[in-house]
């Protein structure tokens, strides 16, 4: 068998049918198609038996209950018997001779990772505008020969084109089971951890300038649905995975770095979003909050954050309360310095009210007028810019508060 089609099926039997035909219609006849139907609650499972009737090909797995993407690639991947493994999605398609192509160029030169690229489809002009931003096919400079997967992430991160999609990738099977290369289970945005994975694994790598794949862009897909508390948690669950697979394969790489801070900044980014909602908690396991907690203050990335100043934490010693004095990108920093340097602080002050969350990393967001507590023992940590912190530190002394500067 040249290669494993695996495809989770979820809640699609409007584009079932042309994604399945642009598989069974590939001028490569070799291939399998494992379709995985994750309990999907309209006719895309009857549609799967039928194809499966017609087609010796197709390979039909029903779980019994909804378990999400990363599960239901991860059981196909085990049954699959291809030299080579395609995700697809369900909604998408590719073009007639993507695999017959791709396996020729991975057999011509024994790969381990094919990347290329996609052309999107939009429903409506709305979906066009949101999808602005997604990038079809590479503009930047790439070797016409192998390089290892390590080089090419480089490459790609250098000239902003990484991309995680694993409908833009062909892999060798063995080198997934070999290196235990998975998705994580039960967590949106499972392909960023798999993609990161499989290129830092791959000794021999290449990028084929060809959009093969057929992105559908739909309302109310995983791709054009609101922010959620699933993003934050699939986003922080993916970095702590990734920062778990550097450590335990001791990769030391700037692009690698580079990625896992970019994750760090999603679910940083999501978090405050979601701030002051009720829910939040109840996406996490116990456990996985206690990891949000450790990740959150730690500087695992060199330069990230930004170290304590020269001589703060001897001032920060003389006081029994510590605030916060901002809410933006250097009152995050300030937060996370703190508490990786042992630090706990009560909260976070705001001029006013208006245009600032409620709650930052689970801590109050207080006006100044409302602040209360006795002066002589609280800090403020001024966590602004320079000429923000010389504007206000006059005002907040004369009214009697101390504070100190987080930057120099």
């Amino acid at each position: 068998m040249k290669v494993s089609v695996i495809i989770p099926v979820y809640n699609v039997e409007a584009y079932l049918p042309a994604c399945l035909d642009s598989v069974l219609g590939q001028t490569l006849r070799d291939i399998e198609v494992i379709c995985v139907d994750d309990c999907s609650p309209d006719g895309s499972g009857r549609i799967l038996d039928e194809y499966a009737r017609r087609d010796a090909r197709v390979h039909v797995l029903h779980l019994p209950e909804n378990r999400r993407q990363g599960y239901a690639r991860n059981r196909g991947l085990e049954i699959a018997r291809g030299e080579y493994a395609y995700f697809l999605d369900s909604d998408d398609e590719i073009l007639p001779e993507t695999l017959e192509e791709l396996c020729a160029a991975a057999d011509a030169e024994r790969l381990d990772v094919v990347y290329f690229d996609s052309r999107a489809v939009y429903e409506s002009e709305d979906l066009r505008k949101d999808g602005a931003s997604y990038i079809e096919t590479r503009k930047g400079v790439y070797p016409d020969t192998v390089v290892s997967g390590q080089e090419l992430f480089e490459l790609f991160w250098r000239q902003n084109e990484w991309l995680c999609y694993v409908q833009r990738q062909l892999l060798r099977t063995d080198l997934l089971l070999r290196e235990n290369v998975r998705f994580p289970e039960g967590v949106e945005h499972e392909d960023e951890l798999f993609s990161f994975e499989a290129i830092l694994v791959a000794k021999r790598a290449r990028y084929l300038r060809r959009a093969y794949f057929l992105r559908r862009y739909r309302p109310d897909s995983v791709m054009t649905r609101p922010p959620s508390p699933r993003n934050f948690h699939g986003y922080f669950m993916n970095f702590v995975l990734m920062d778990r697979f550097l450590r335990e394969k001791g990769i030391e790489d700037w692009a690698a770095n580079m990625c896992l801070m970019h994750m760090h900044e999603r679910f940083s980014n999501f978090y405050g979003k979601m701030s002051g909602r009720e829910d939040i908690a109840s996406w996490f396991r116990p456990e996985e909050m206690d990891l949000f907690h450790f990740y959150a203050a730690c500087r695992r990335v060199q330069g990230y954050y930004r170290p304590l100043r020269q001589g703060l934490e001897e001032i920060l010693r003389q006081y029994r309360h510590l605030w916060i004095y901002g809410a933006g990108v250097v009152a995050e920093r300030a937060w996370r310095a703190l508490a990786e340097t042992g630090f706990a602080v009560e909260g976070f002050v705001v001029t006013k009210r208006e245009g600032n969350p409620e709650t930052l990393f689970g801590h109050r967001v207080v006006p100044l007028a409302e602040l209360d507590g006795d002066r002589e023992s609280t800090l403020l940590i001024l966590s602004m810019t320079r000429p923000v912190c010389a504007q206000v530190a006059p005002g907040l002394e004369a009214q009697g508060w101390r504070t100190a500067q987080f930057l120099d």
